[in-house]
Parts: C-alpha cells; sequence; structure tokens
C-alpha cells in the first residue's frame, strides 16, 4: 500500500496485530492493544525491557507501529505503554479480551468506547435462578411488544407469576400496553437509575412495581417494572443520566446495576419467569439484556434485507465475542409480521437467510456426524435459525389492551405456533439450567 493511501479505522487493528505477531519473548509474552475513542491504538506491555536485546526489538516495534499506523498510532517515543507504570492498570486490564495466543505471544484488545463496550464483556454473574427472557430486534416495527404482551397474558393464562422489566427506555411501549394511567406505579427504571447513582435507590425502589390489569382474569399474575412512573416528572433529564457507569470504590458497570435492578425484584416477587423487553438496535441495553445476563434472546426478524444485513453487523462482531459460544445457543429467531398470503413462501425465505447468517458467523465448522459441533442442517426445526412465526393480522393494527383485553381468538390465530414453542424453549432453558 503507497504511503500516501491513509490507513482508515478498519485497517488499523489487523496492522497492529500483525506487527504484534513477530514479536519474541525476548521483549513479552503478552501485549494488550488499546483502541481508544478516535480509534488510535498503542499497546500496552507488562514491563519495560532491561536487556540490550529486548530494548532493540522494543525500539523497532515502536518504529513499526509509528510507520504503518498512520493517523491511528503515536509517536514512537509515546507508541507503547507499561502496566507496571500505570495507575490502576489491573482494573484497566480486566477489560480486555483475547484476539489470539501463539507460541510467541497472546494478543488482548481493550477497546475504549463511548457505547457498545457491553457486546464484547463477560457474562455477569447472578443469584437468582428463575428463566429470563429477552425480547430484541435489530430494527423496530417488527411487533416486538406486541409479541410480548400476548405471551405475557398466555403465560399468566396457565397460571405462572410474570415480571416484565421495560429497557426500551428511548421509546417505551410495553409499560403503557400493560399499565393503564391508572395502574402506574409512582416510579420507573429511570428514576430507580437516577437515585441509585446517588446511593438512594431505596427511596423509590418500594413504588415501582405495578400489576397489570391484563392478567386480572387468569391464574396468574403479570407484574410490571415500567421505564417509568406517575411521578417520574421530566423524563427526558433522567432518561439522560441512567447509563452512567459508577466510580468510587468499587466501580460498577451501567449493565451490573441493571443486573442488582432485575435481581432486586426477582428476589422479592420469586417470579416463574423474566422477560426483559429490550431496545431495537445496538445499544448497550440490547447488549447487557442479550449476550450478559444469561437470557434467552428472542431474535425478532422480517424478512428484508435491511433486517439481514443489521443482523449480519451483529453476527459478525459476536463472532469475535469471547464468550460466543456461551449465548449463541439460547438465541432464536423470531419471523415478525408474516403476511396473509405467500406464508409458506416467505417462511422458508426467511429460514434460509437466518440459516445462512447463523452458518457464516455463529455455527461451527464440523464434519457430518459430529454431534458435539453446534451446528444444524437447513431444515432441523430444533435450530436457532428456524424461525418462530407470527402472523401478520388485522386486528392487531390498532392493538390497544385497554380496550377489551386480550381477544383470544385474534390471539390464536396470530401467535398460537409462537407462543406454543416459545413455551417450548421455556422448558427446555429451565432443563438446560437446572444440568
Amino acid at each position: 500500500m503507497s504511503k500516501l493511501e491513509p490507513i482508515l479505522f478498519e485497517q488499523a487493528l489487523d496492522i497492529a496485530i500483525k506487527i504484534t505477531r513477530t514479536l519474541t519473548s525476548v521483549l513479552c509474552t503478552e501485549v494488550t492493544l488499546v483502541r481508544d475513542l478516535r480509534g488510535r491504538i498503542r499497546p500496552i506491555l507488562p514491563t519495560e525491557p532491561k536487556t540490550k536485546e529486548g530494548k532493540s526489538e522494543l525500539k523497532k516495534y515502536q518504529a513499526e507501529l509509528y510507520t504503518q499506523l498512520g493517523a491511528y498510532g503515536f509517536k514512537p517515543d509515546h507508541a507503547v505503554l507499561f502496566a507496571d507504570e500505570l495507575s490502576e492498570s489491573e482494573t484497566l486490564l480486566n477489560e480486555r479480551h483475547l484476539l489470539e495466543k501463539s507460541e510467541n505471544v497472546a494478543i488482548y484488545l481493550l477497546d475504549r468506547q463511548i457505547i457498545g463496550q457491553d457486546w464484547m464483556r463477560d457474562k455477569m454473574p447472578r443469584t437468582t435462578a428463575n428463566p429470563r427472557v429477552t425480547f430484541f430486534g435489530i430494527k423496530g416495527g417488527v411487533g416486538r411488544s406486541t409479541a410480548l404482551v400476548h405471551w405475557a397474558w398466555h403465560l399468566a393464562e396457565q397460571g405462572k407469576t410474570v415480571l416484565v422489566f421495560d429497557l426500551d427506555l428511548e421509546s417505551p411501549g410495553v409499560s403503557s400496553s400493560l399499565l393503564p394511567v391508572d395502574h402506574l406505579p409512582d416510579f420507573g427504571i429511570v428514576d430507580w437509575f437516577v437515585e441509585d447513582g446517588v446511593g438512594q435507590a431505596d427511596a423509590v425502589v418500594r413504588e415501582m412495581l405495578g400489576n397489570s390489569p391484563l392478567a386480572q382474569h387468569t391464574s396468574g399474575k403479570i407484574l410490571v417494572i415500567p421505564a417509568y412512573g406517575s411521578k417520574t416528572g421530566d423524563y427526558l433529564p433522567k432518561l439522560a443520566r441512567c447509563y452512567a457507569e459508577l466510580g468510587g470504590a468499587v466501580p460498577m458497570s451501567w449493565a451490573e446495576r441493571l443486573q442488582r435492578l432485575v435481581e432486586t425484584f426477582e428476589k422479592q416477587e420469586n417470579p416463574d419467569v423474566v422477560i426483559l423487553d429490550s431496545r431495537a438496535g445496538l445499544h448497550d441495553i440490547a447488549a447487557a439484556a442479550v449476550t450478559r445476563m444469561g437470557a434467552d434472546t428472542f431474535l425478532f426478524a422480517i424478512n428484508t434485507p435491511q433486517t439481514w444485513k443489521g443482523y449480519s453487523m451483529l453476527f459478525q462482531h459476536w463472532n469475535k465475542h469471547p464468550q460466543v459460544r456461551e449465548f449463541r445457543q439460547r438465541l432464536q429467531i423470531v419471523a415478525g409480521m408474516v403476511p396473509e398470503t405467500g406464508r409458506d413462501d416467505y417462511l422458508q425465505s426467511c429460514k434460509e437467510n437466518a440459516w445462512n447468517l447463523f452458518g457464516e458467523y455463529l455455527y461451527d465448522e464440523a464434519p457430518a456426524g459430529d454431534i458435539d459441533a453446534f451446528n444444524f442442517d437447513l431444515d432441523d426445526d430444533s435450530a436457532p435459525h428456524e424461525p418462530l412465526p407470527i402472523f401478520w393480522h388485522r386486528a392487531l393494527q390498532e392493538f390497544d389492551p385497554d380496550k377489551g383485553g386480550i381477544d383470544v381468538k385474534t390471539a390464536h390465530e396470530a401467535f398460537g405456533l409462537f407462543m406454543e414453542q416459545a413455551d417450548q424453549m421455556l422448558t427446555s432453558a429451565a432443563i438446560k439450567d437446572i444440568e
């Protein structure tokens, strides 16, 4: 590549990895590549070399980084950092993840991002055992919230206690669908995060739980932690302060704070299932709810190029995730808004697109007969790429549970197959967790 051609963001990391692979144990046995908020890359080595050979290799390494990284590098005398010279280096390096390991050197990445860091962080430990299910879509407008409301009602019909968290904080819909104004609690999730930020979450936590009247004629309950409450007041200033990570003696990420909130109510209510309604897109809310909280996840899709392109970007990122093997078996494609005509062709096309996506990024490459591999045939109806169908229904276009509740006939026509298979998924998840 000509020196006149600028190095772009997507090239810089590959270049830094390639240069770092050439290092020997004379210099170090592990390197952490730190990519800052601008995308610039600077390695952290455990300590500055003391030997002549080590110093010579370090000098060459610094010069190569400076020469080849262009705008995404640093001048030679600032191109490399040393962990033993950094304050709080242990805390800093806890956020890294392994990229590759060879005989010579292990290479880690520490990606300093404003948002999106939770997609690459490990699953969080939890102290509760009830099943969790996340409803997620790469794009909005696919019927995710309506499906959640109907499945929650269906579970309550079976006598289950369902606990729903409305985490679509930028566009809360489940809160209003499940809780009419006169059933709203005083406070919601945005209030909790704001008050927790100053150490007084207990001031609101006792007034956050709503009981949905949608379950009043069932033998179960639908309990809701809404995004907002009747006393929330001005919503936007609170929303803007929700996503802070707390410092102090014990630093806590936003996802860890969410885990603490969810567990507080799980211990209090002992629900049969918790449903997390995630916001659409690639926000850290989705990252936590999908990959870090031990939840089974419904991936809502409509069969359009835009949908599959969006999921392709996410799956490609997951392919690099150090913990992908822990959550990929908990994913399940849902085909939303399946049209009234040509359903079989539509679902077949949706299945093929999903299979291509999983095959490229999440399924193992394995020889035939390898029963331990995470790999599924196209027509395997137990596979995560096999779409659970939700059928478009005219009556749902103006769905308002405040007006007459759930229409049983419509629910079964539109959601019958989805609810049946979602129940089976819930049972399978419970068995896996016991094992």
